[in-house]
């Protein structure tokens, strides 16, 4: 009886590709860019070990990813600034403005290879109605392709225009510019207006080229065969892409820790951070009882951070600094908000150390080339091996040691700069939220390093199976 196998599809590339079609307003991206190429990323990696356009295709989009998500870091960092700030404007201009044509570099090469790998896969398996165009002109595959690039570059133009428009007339004083300056968010509102309609047309182009993609079962069982076979004959590509997945999760989560602050509220909330590495968690291979620890610590972590969040909100919205001592309410709601915060640090401690102790375990489990018949070959490949574990217990170490002082600098810098405690610690704590970000950015970066070494050691394991 002849095998069937389930077609291979493309949903995840499609959701991938709608974090693109939104406008942004003053250089904010509701949708963030880099979410769809990890979407993008994810949606590719069946087809990926098949063809190398595919390869190509992911390697684009993840470094789109990390361009992205520089950009939305160093933009909370802007609006951390206070709108009181003078160079808050002209700072949120020159990143928007150098940002948008660094993607552009990077995001048109990553639409290309996209598409190339669907025209190429449509050529291998004889899929006309993708690759081929019988009138002449662009097949379906390149019209969508050159909608796509057109849509991006409309997008960043059309976008920036009003920000360009704000900065150029904020430093005349002539009536005539003053009165341009006054339109500004109407500008705004218009281009993202336009934006907005031709993302619609551009999404329904998407849409019809995606449900032309997935009628061709033939072909995507073809390829489903294709991918089976081939993960039979490497085992370990199992291995890597759970664990490849997990680390996404997991080092997304580390950026969404970093701590930037708007009138003491953290704008990107912790529990968000707590949900990505909860599901980062329970995906590697093997573990069972360190994935299930990390698994609930994470989700209690996410819990409280909500709690603790919701709480300083309420505070800040309903007292200042300055009622402390002097308002029994806002003395009872401080305490009720500090002893929440005491708890989500020693959550945080506790997911540290769980999470720590997995990555160590899928170090000794999963990473590291191992000799399996050579005696002699076997007895270097185990020091090898010993060595290499060493090396990764001192980098967990210093993640640990990097997370301990993000953790308490973040609890100081949130709760006990509340409270007039003198005017030299007054002062002190002005400045503290750079020491916060400074060890929550370290631990991140840390973190980010510990999972890609680990990631390619993983790699090198299964390279000759």
């Amino acid at each position: 009886m002849e095998n069937k196998r389930k077609p291979i599809r493309f949903g995840t590339v499609l959701v991938g590709l709608l974090f693109f079609c939104n406008p942004y307003f003053a250089a904010v991206d509701v949708l963030p860019d880099f979410i769809g190429c990890l979407l993008i990323w994810l949606g590719l990696s069946r087809i990926a070990p098949l063809h190398s356009y595919a390869r190509d295709a992911q390697s684009a989009f993840l470094k789109l990813a990390g361009v992205d998500a520089i950009k939305s870091l160093l933009l909370i960092a802007v609006f951390s600034m206070g709108y009181g700030t003078a160079e808050q404007p002209t700072a949120l201009l020159v990143i928007a403005f150098a940002a948008g044509v660094v993607e552009l570099f990077f995001l048109l090469p990553a639409l290309r290879a996209l598409f190339d790998s669907f025209f190429m896969l449509a050529s291998r398996y004889d899929c006309t109605a993708l690759y081929a165009n019988p009138h002449g002109g662009l097949s379906k595959t390149d019209s969508i392709c050159r909608l796509s690039m057109i849509f991006v570059v409309v997008r960043e133009i059309a976008c920036l225009l009003p920000e360009i428009t704000a900065l150029s007339t904020s430093s005349f004083s002539d009536s005539a510019f003053d009165l341009i300056y006054e339109f500004i968010g109407i500008m705004r509102l218009l281009a993202c207006v336009f934006v907005a309609l031709c993302g619609l047309y551009w999404v329904v182009r998407l849409l019809c080229y995606f449900r032309k993609l997935h009628r061709e079962r033939e072909m995507l069982s073809q390829v489903a065969e294709s991918y089976c076979a081939y993960r039979t004959a490497h085992p370990g590509i199992t291995v890597i892409r759970r664990h490849a997945v997990s680390f996404a999760l997991l080092g997304a989560g580390f950026l969404l820790l970093t701590d930037f602050y708007l009138d003491f509220a953290n704008v990107i909330p912790d529990h968000v951070a707590g949900i990505l590495i909860c599901l980062g968690a329970i995906l590697p291979i093997g573990l069972s009882a360190l994935r299930a620890a990390t698994a609930v610590a994470a989700g209690v972590y996410t819990v409280v951070s909500f709690v603790s969040s919701g709480l300083s909100a309420a505070f800040a919205l309903q007292f200042t600094p300055n009622d402390l001592g002097k308002n029994h309410e806002a003395d009872l709601a401080y305490t009720e908000m500090w002893i929440w915060a005491l708890v989500e640090l020693i959550a945080f401690f506790a997911l540290l150390v769980c999470l720590l102790l997995l990555l160590r375990g899928i170090v000794r489990e999963w990473a590291g080339y191992r000799a399996m018949h050579n005696t002699e070959e076997k007895g270097f490949e185990d020091r090898a091996h010993r060595s290499m574990l060493e090396r990764f217990d001192s980098r967990i170490l210093l993640c640990s040691v990097l997370g301990f002082f993000a953790g308490l600098a973040s609890f100081l810098f949130d709760y006990l700069q509340m409270p007039p405690l003198g005017r030299w610690i007054d002062l002190f704590f002005d400045y503290f939220w750079m020491l916060d970000f400074g060890f929550s950015l370290l631990f991140a970066v840390a973190m980010w390093v510990l999972l890609t070494r680990i990631y390619t050691e993983i790699k090198n394991r299964y390279r000759y199976d």
